[in-house]
């Protein structure tokens, strides 16, 4: 028998912990641990522990029971253990001590556990084995006592486990489940609770009719299976017996207001209101009916939670005093009643948070403005005032334009600020008198409000506040207030002759450039050129902005176009779309140029010029250019209904270029529709493009190699011309080969290949920024990892990724080639990769590999790390060897050896597929300038499963005197020893829990 404990990591074994069978030998244990202040482990953890080393066993290994004919109770379904039962009873037992509070079984037990939870106690009770919830149909008249709590029990369930998953705002969190035979847990996928929910809202009418048929039952008389309910089975039990005489019996309306309640909160979560309107006034009934003061044996409904439906259902509720965040939303539900002494109230006791004053403030405002709501009118000056009381007792920022507020509204306003002050002088302490006091001065020094310091010292109350010298200083301003100023300063009337202003028509071109200048509205600028076009100007209207430049190809054939409005409304419309894409205003963008174009289309039909049609080929052309710039700038999150549509339009644009009687589009627009089908992976149309555009060749060339990986998985070599023109590009030389193509002028093709390389490695670099699809990126950073490989030609420095073996492994004139450059261009197409992808494993560990080799061994720690978290689903499951081999293990040790941190760096030898014991003393006899705290030392110690290192850190630790590492170190092996008996498959789940562990912690330190 497995000895597994219910407290780990005791070493020694404490007198007082019990091993999980002993509760099986000794039934009396149980209730002696569950009446613990505290019981470790809790309730529901044994309840987890029991059913879980329950369902791992096999189901015929032990004796089986039966009443009748010595097996366990056979209906054709299922057999179990004696063991098996016993566990299910002592599962049982505690939920009764539990009093079957679902509010505790469903927070603190993983779905699957309530679920076969609730099928053993049908089994007990009913000796019918349920699939849940495909449960038999029973009569509700002629169940027995427990065949009928089980069935209440089961469809309350039901129903709360609908709305337990429903509540949840948040991303389910990963349940955990106990593994028998070891202390640690594992993973239960969301998949398994989805499905389970999936079948539950499938039979939930079931529920809901049966527990109405119940409420409806005049004659049942409710009980509750207790402790002592469930017996526990001997060594020389024959057959299955519950003591049902210890059910106790509970009050109907504690019973009734139970199901009422539930049935409420599931229509409410529908929002059926009038079934729960009903239920819940039901609820209320039977509640109000039990003695608040006696403990409730059954039903678990919170006061304060039946009261918050009752309001949301609009049932009456006469016997609480509702709190005054409660009255201020009934107030503003009932348009405004009561809201000033409600507000009144809340300026001395303070419950209403701040914001809900705030929202009403605006609301009756925003209201009166827009005339949604007839209110008094000066309902929103009295808000205000009293919102600014509170504010001021509340010590905090004042924001918003009271004092402008209460100076338009004259004496009025006045009058209604000290009303909302009077209110609160007699409930005011110490502190809060002070603070008005300071605001108060402070008004009379800034505000300049008329009337404001009289009436101060005329209010006995207010004046109290104010020493000798602040009354002084408010005297002052009354004094202030009543100096008389001169007429000759009170008008604007000096009896000088107005001097009539002349405007020239240079200043009002100049007003109607600026105002061109500053609106990106088609209406405005067109109503704008028309104005421009009767005026004398002296220069032409690309000049009046330097930023208004076009491409030479679409500026050139703009100007050619017959000087007037055309040309003008062309050049600004097209320069203003190519100032919104710098903004990123693609839409605004399209839009103008969309414009544009049907303008022209409209300027065709009257005037068929052929500058005309030239230009609107060219303007379509630009649309389509910034459709694509918004295409890769909000990647992948694209319409793939418009993606099709730009790959058919590019498509069109390319073959333009076949065409020698179209207009040929202009090189970008080239460029950028060929990286576009290579995103969207049409390799066939790019490999049969015509190749005498250069900026073609190399889109070709990548398309042929993820033809042939899609085709032949990557088991036959690529093509030789993608590497080729990498070589050509990042060629040696590349200023030679210039000074040789300028040498040989006499034509021929000795100069072609260098001033082709020369010209392409910007070309395809720039193509590189524009890549986006997951496979035309993973041939291209493999092809740079391969090329860089190769120059450095240094095995234990090599970067790897996928497809490393398909390209050439030599280069002609090696040491011509600039390393660094390759380098730099990989790490910028690594990072944009990652942007767009940042859970791919493979480029995730290239970046840590390009870090490692180039000695920045913290961040290549980090994407080693990000790498494992993605691989492990964050650290939830075993890490695959295809992955994450030893290769990087052996990199992340020699990171934290760079580092310092040689216990982390020990730790990791472990993870290597066979230990490597040598490199693992190595690391921990190097000197202890860890990059880690002592406390976090400490825990990598629990993170070591391999005795043999940590007996050497004994030894150790022994030798430096280190005392308390010792005994730290000694512990762990203690603890390993005591699960030294557990078969091979829970220790290598044990490795796995403790690589985790330790995992998490180098994440916490490197990657958070």
């Amino acid at each position: 028998m497995d000895v597994d404990l219910l407290r780990p990591g005791t070493v020694p074994i404490s007198p007082d912990t019990i091993l999980w069978f002993e509760f099986l030998l000794n039934p009396s244990l149980l209730r002696k641990h569950l009446s613990k202040p505290f019981p470790d482990p809790s309730p529901t953890d044994l309840i987890i522990k029991f059913m879980t080393i329950n369902s791992d066993q096999k189901e015929t290994e032990l004796k089986a029971i039966d009443a009748e004919s010595n097996d366990v109770k056979s209906n054709g379904v299922n057999k179990w253990s004696h063991r098996n039962l016993a566990l299910k009873i002592l599962s049982l037992k505690v939920a009764a001590y539990l009093r079957w509070d679902l509010d505790v079984l469903e927070k603190k037990l993983p779905l699957p556990i309530q679920l076969t939870l609730l099928q053993d106690l049908f089994y007990i009770t009913s000796d019918v084995v349920v699939d849940i919830p495909q449960i038999p149909e029973f009569f509700i008249e002629t169940v027995s006592d427990q065949l009928l709590f089980t069935l209440v029990l089961y469809h309350r369930w039901h129903l709360r486990a609908i709305i337990y998953r429903a509540l949840s705002n948040k991303q389910p969190k990963q349940q955990l489940l106990h593994i028998p035979g070891f202390q640690e847990s594992t993973y239960v996928p969301s998949s398994v609770v989805d499905d389970i929910i999936r079948k539950l809202e499938s039979h939930i009418p079931n529920s809901v009719n049966a527990l109405n048929t119940i409420l409806e039952a005049s004659d049942i008389k409710p009980k509750v299976l207790s402790f002592d309910t469930f017996q526990m089975l001997t060594e020389d039990s024959i057959e299955i017996k519950q003591n049902w005489e210890n059910m106790y019996s509970v009050n109907i309306d504690e019973f009734k207001c139970q199901i009422h309640y539930d049935l409420a909160m599931y229509y409410l979560l529908r929002e059926e209101y009038q079934d729960a309107k009903l239920h819940i006034r039901q609820a209320k009934e039977r509640y109000s009916n039990l003695d608040s003061t006696a403990k409730f044996m059954y039903c678990k409904v919170q006061k304060e939670f039946l009261e918050g439906a009752c309001l949301a259902c609009e049932v009456p509720i006469e016997d609480i005093t509702s709190s005054l965040t409660q009255r201020l939303q009934s107030s503003i539900k009932d348009q405004y009643t009561n809201i000033l002494q409600i507000l009144q109230a809340d300026n001395v006791f303070r419950e209403i948070p701040q914001v809900y004053r705030d929202n009403l403030e605006l609301d009756v405002q925003g209201g009166s403005v827009n005339r949604k709501i007839i209110v008094a009118r000066d309902l929103l000056l009295q808000i205000q005032c009293l919102n600014l009381i509170r504010k001021v007792l509340d010590d905090n920022i004042i924001l918003g334009d009271y004092v402008t507020e209460i100076k338009a509204a004259g004496p009025k306003g006045l009058d209604v600020l000290f009303w909302a002050l009077n209110n609160v002088m007699e409930n005011t302490s110490s502190v809060d008198k002070k603070r008005i006091s300071r605001y108060l001065l402070y008004l009379v020094n800034t505000a300049n409000i008329e009337g404001l310091a009289l009436k101060i010292l005329n209010d006995l109350s207010l004046s109290s506040l104010f020493d000798e010298t602040e009354l002084a200083v408010i005297q002052q301003a009354t004094l202030s207030n009543e100096i008389e100023l001169p007429n000759l300063l009170l008008h604007n009337d000096w009896s000088i002759s107005p001097v009539p202003y002349i405007q020239t028509a240079r200043i009002e071109v100049f007003e109607l450039e600026q105002k061109l200048i500053e609106t990106y509205d088609c209406h405005v600028i067109r109503e704008t050129l028309i104005h421009l076009d009767g005026k004398h100007r002296m220069k032409p209207l690309w000049n009046v902005n330097g930023c208004w430049e076009l491409p030479i190809p679409l500026q050139s054939v703009v100007i050619s176009l017959s000087r007037g409005f055309m040309q003008d409304y062309s050049y600004v419309l097209l320069a203003k779309s190519r100032e919104l894409v710098m903004f990123q205003n693609f839409d605004g963008a399209i839009e103008l140029l969309k414009i544009l174009d049907s303008e022209l289309q409209e300027h065709m039909k009257t005037a068929a010029k052929p500058q005309v049609f030239k230009l609107c080929k060219l303007v379509s052309w630009e649309c389509l250019l910034v459709e694509i710039w918004k295409c890769l700038h909000v990647w992948p999150a694209t319409n793939v209904s418009d993606m099709q549509n730009i790959v058919a339009r590019c498509k069109q644009c390319l073959g333009a270029l076949q065409a020698t009687d179209q207009v040929i589009p202009r090189q970008e627009i080239i460029e950028y529709c060929t990286v576009f089908l290579l995103n969207m992976a049409e390799w066939d149309y790019l490999t049969n493009l015509e190749k005498r555009w250069s900026y073609t060749e190399f889109a070709a060339a990548i398309s042929s190699v993820c033809q042939d990986i899609v085709k032949y998985k990557g088991t036959r070599k690529f093509p030789r011309e993608a590497w080729d023109m990498i070589l050509a590009a990042f060629g040696p030389s590349r200023e030679q080969s210039q000074k040789r193509n300028s040498s040989s002028s006499s034509g021929g093709n000795s100069g072609n290949s260098g001033s082709n390389a020369s010209r392409d490695v910007t070309s395809i670099t720039t193509t590189f920024t524009r890549l986006r699809e997951p496979m035309v990126l993973t041939v291209v950073i493999s092809l740079l990892a391969r090329l860089r490989n190769v120059l450095r030609d240094e095995s234990s420095l090599e970067l790897h990724t996928q497809y490393l073996s398909l390209w050439p492994a030599g280069v002609p004139n090696a040491n011509s080639y600039n390393i660094r450059y390759i380098g730099e261009i990989l790490f910028q197409l690594l990072a944009q990769a990652l942007k767009y992808y940042p859970c791919n494993v493979l480029w995730l560990r290239l970046m840590g590999d390009l870090n490692f080799v180039l000695a920045y061994y913290e961040s290549a720690m980090k994407y080693y790390l990000k790498a494992i978290m993605v691989a492990s689903d964050l650290f939830s499951q075993p890490i695959l060897r295809t992955q994450i081999d030893d290769l990087v293990y052996r990199r992340m040790i020699k990171c934290c050896a760079h580092l310092q941190c040689y216990t982390q760096a020990a730790v990791l030898c472990q993870f290597l597929e066979e230990v490597d014991y040598s490199l693992a003393f190595k690391m921990a006899s190097s000197d202890q300038k860890s990059c880690a705290t002592a406390d976090a030392m400490d825990a990598y110690y629990h993170c070591i499963w391999d005795t043999t290192i940590l007996e050497y850190l004994v030894h150790q630790h022994a030798k430096r005197g280190e005392h308390h590492r010792k005994q730290l170190a000694i512990k762990v092996i203690g603890l390993l020893e005591l699960n030294s008996n557990n078969n091979e498959e829970i220790q290598r789940e044990a490795a796995n829990i403790r690589k985790a562990k330790f995992l998490r912690a180098l994440a916490k330190q490197y990657v958070y």
